[in-house]
């Protein structure tokens, strides 16, 4: 009997053994593994600042191979190290909403087909690595079904550099000449009587009977980016060596000459009335002045110099060649006319032009 129960045990034993080791084979045994969410293809995030510390939009475009069902989202995280999200815009009517500093929701409340779709984060602060080497961060982006399971997913990279700056250098430039113009020039409307020099006027003897008109021809050359205005002054009307003069145009009683352009007209010539015994004025040819708000020479118009003010001749808004009516290059013209009761003498004046460029 004791030999029975011996065996019996033993039987028992080894079914006991072998019942541990299939529980142990049971327990220590995998268990199936879970199944990764599809990936979003075609994605990409393009940042309008790449620039440490920027602000920045981010575009996001993606492609989902999976539709998103009614209710279902999109969903953006960015790295901590970027701003927060502080607004942005869903494409397909998607509405937004914004769960934390660093997520970017779109909930679509009829779902999404599968295809290309795009979303939008506004005015983002790029993370700022200071002195470190600039470097790259993630942005994940996934999509949900209504009750938060995930769908798909994929993990783009935006790289925050520094700024490259261009920078360059033209030189300013600029060439004012004055050149003679020959007898018989016809200067708006006005025919020269003689030669006008490049450094002087030479009238030589004036006679009563006739008016005397002399030019010269003015060029700028420049690359100033506003232009160039050109003003003439005198130091005094002209002035003869027993201190007579003749005066500016138009004989005005006031000795300040006419300095708003007008129709030519001769000397009064009114006796112990010397402001009335001759004149001298100036046209230009430059006919876009008047645009310009300056004074309008068209139409034969002349004006004098009044020993105080400088006179504008010549301008333009732009660079000018030295060459081009009216955009670096004119001529001007000074016209003398005396009366009989002109005191006799030799007259002198300086004229004195003055080219101010704006860059």
């Amino acid at each position: 009997m004791k030999n029975k129960n011996m065996i019996k045990n033993k039987k028992i034993k080894k079914i006991l053994v072998f019942l541990s080791i299939i529980s142990l084979i049971f327990i220590i045994s995998p268990l199936p593994k879970a199944t990764n969410a599809a990936s979003l293809t075609n994605a990409s995030d393009t940042l309008s600042d790449s620039n440490r510390g920027a602000p920045a939009n981010h575009t996001i475009l993606f492609t989902n191979g999976v539709a998103i069902p009614a209710n279902g989202y999109v969903e953006v995280v960015l790295q901590d190290e970027f701003g927060d999200i502080t607004g942005g815009a869903c494409e397909g009517g998607g509405a937004p909403s914004i769960p934390n500093t660093e997520t970017y929701r779109c909930t679509f409340a009829t779902g999404t087909t599968t295809g290309e779709h795009s979303l939008i984060l506004t005015n983002v602060t790029n993370p700022d690595p200071g002195a470190l080497t600039p470097t790259s961060y993630f942005v994940y982006l996934k999509t949900y079904n209504n009750s938060g399971g995930l769908l798909e997913a994929v993990d783009l990279k935006v790289a925050i550099i520094d700024e490259v700056i261009v920078t360059a250098k033209v030189p300013a430039t600029l060439v004012f000449t004055i050149s003679n113009v020959p007898t018989s020039t016809i200067i708006n409307g006005e025919t020269t009587t003689g030669f006008g020099g490049t450094s002087t006027l030479a009238f030589g003897q004036l006679d009563y009977n006739s008016s005397s008109t002399l030019g010269q021809a003015l060029r700028v050359t420049t690359n100033a980016d506003d232009g160039y205005i050109v003003t003439v002054e005198q130091d005094h009307d002209l002035l003869s060596n027993s201190s007579s003069t003749i005066n500016s145009f138009n004989n005005s009683q006031d000795y300040t000459g006419s300095t708003s352009p007008t129709t030519w007209v001769a000397p009064l010539n009114l006796l112990d009335m010397p402001n009335t015994y001759g004149h001298m004025g100036l046209t230009t040819d430059d006919s876009d002045l008047s645009g310009s708000g300056y004074s309008d020479f068209t139409g034969r118009k002349f004006a004098g110099l009044n020993n105080a003010d400088t006179m504008v001749i010549m301008q333009h808004d732009g660079p000018a060649d030295g060459s081009t009516q009216d955009k670096g290059y004119i001529k001007v013209a000074y016209k003398i006319q005396i009366s009989p009761l002109q005191e006799a003498g030799d007259y002198t004046n300086t004229l004195t032009y003055i080219c101010t460029p704006t860059y």
